[in-house]
């Protein structure tokens, strides 16, 4: 597969970026969270709209810490960035908290329509407003998928602004929607330098025939017209490490389609020379993390960017 030819297919699927502003990055509060704090922080995502997210710093760490940003799923509206960050979260473990306290700087925002995204005119809401927000997308010529690449590229930049991160070791993971969302921001986002996705992997084919029940992010245009597959895009991620982390019992999750985009998206890592860096490992579970999966996805997250 020509990777140049896809590259270009996908930056026209997602359609143009906004112009980059400067980020004006504000702190709004910090907790002590014992080993780490937790700042609430925003900045202009572009000229139109200031985006939050919580930032969590760990207190012990070296002068250049690595990071990355945790992306989260599909779930509750008001939730959004709190469901990574570990707020009015309980004893429910959560990827910004867990990796913090491994060592990691970590970024847990907002996508848009949750959080401090939502509607601000109130109605319509939830599922009714992202659908508005996807179409209005694909009026201007973009895509949902773009949306949250810009947001990934934005954080990158929060990231690579802060003095005590190192900027050349940033990763990025994500349950469910925020699986989606790690792969597909590193397709064009090489400062993505270490990826784990868990759960929400398919081929196109699968994800149409029969429908399954995915976000919008997920539905990106044109593929079809121009015989894309999601194994061809995810060449351009290679030869980064990446972690693909799939239940076995839901429906959300097909078991043979995400062997089929595995194996004939490890080619590509293969010509590298770099085949070890993409592995696939399947649990016995439906949608999410189990406790051995979970401290499979921290270990591969944590030694990848100590390695660089």
């Amino acid at each position: 597969m020509d990777f140049k030819r896809i590259d270009l297919l996908y930056r026209d699927i997602l359609g143009p970026f906004p112009e980059k502003v400067p980020l004006n990055l504000e702190t709004h509060e910090e907790e002590d969270c014992g080993e780490f704090t937790r700042s609430l922080i925003s900045w202009d995502n572009d000229e139109t709209e200031r985006v939050h997210a919580y930032l969590l710093v760990p207190k012990v760490r070296p002068e250049k810490c690595p990071a990355a940003m945790a992306f989260h799923g599909h779930g509750a509206w008001e939730m959004g960035k709190k469901s990574t960050a570990g707020v009015d979260a309980g004893e429910t473990p959560c990827l910004g908290p867990d990796l913090a306290r491994r060592g990691l700087v970590m970024l847990c925002g907002d996508a848009i329509c949750w959080g401090h995204r939502q509607n601000p005119a109130g109605e319509p809401d939830g599922v009714m407003y992202e659908r508005a927000v996807a179409m209005k997308l694909l009026a201007e010529g973009r895509c949902m998928a773009a949306q949250y690449v810009w947001d990934a590229i934005r954080q990158c930049d929060v990231l690579q602004s802060l003095h005590f991160v190192d900027g050349d070791r940033i990763g990025a993971l994500g349950i469910s929607m925020g699986s989606g969302h790690t792969w597909l921001s590193a397709m064009i986002e090489k400062r993505i330098r270490v990826l784990c996705g868990i759960s929400s992997f398919y081929t196109y084919k699968a994800l149409w025939a029969p429908p399954i029940k995915h976000c919008y992010m997920n539905h990106v245009p044109k593929v079809l017209k121009y015989g894309i597959e999601t194994y061809d895009l995810f060449g351009l991620i290679a030869p980064r490490p990446f972690l693909m982390i799939n239940g076995t019992t839901c429906d959300q999750d097909p078991v043979e389609p995400t062997k089929e985009l595995y194996e004939k998206a490890k080619r590509a890592w293969d010509s590298y020379g770099a085949g070890d860096e993409l592995q696939l490992h399947f649990h016995e579970a439906g949608h999410g993390l189990t406790p051995e999966s979970r401290v499979l996805a921290y270990d591969w997250m944590v030694n990848k960017l100590n390695e660089l």
